[in-house]
């Protein structure tokens, strides 16, 4: 994860509460037709699971089990936290069709 400046769960959830109040995160979020509290749900859920690094392994379905959204919610969340420059997906090395997602400030 190097360059992605992750400094932890509660300065990540910070950045993520920071960042939906950006003019722009509305507009994210309108086209995605998802609700602020709903991404910070996601949010929540995806930091408290998340390595020390920053790196979760979560499936949208867990996402949705662990969150009680539905998938599609989650998934859309998601986009707007890729969108907003908060999680990148990345795949994993030598595990061709595995990825992870990576937590990181904006």
């Amino acid at each position: 994860m190097a360059g992605s400046r992750y400094l932890g769960r509660d300065a990540w959830i910070t950045a993520v509460g920071r960042a939906l109040t950006r003019a722009d995160a509305r507009q994210v979020l309108a086209l995605k037709d998802i609700d602020p509290e709903v991404v910070l749900a996601v949010a929540l859920v995806e930091a408290s699971w998340a390595t020390d690094g920053g790196v979760s392994t979560l499936s949208h379905s867990q996402l949705a089990e662990l969150t009680g959204h539905p998938r599609s919610s989650v998934l859309r969340a998601r986009l707007a936290l890729v969108e907003l420059g908060l999680e990148d997906l990345a795949a994993v090395p030598g595990a061709p069709g595995t990825c992870h997602r990576e937590l990181r400030h904006y």
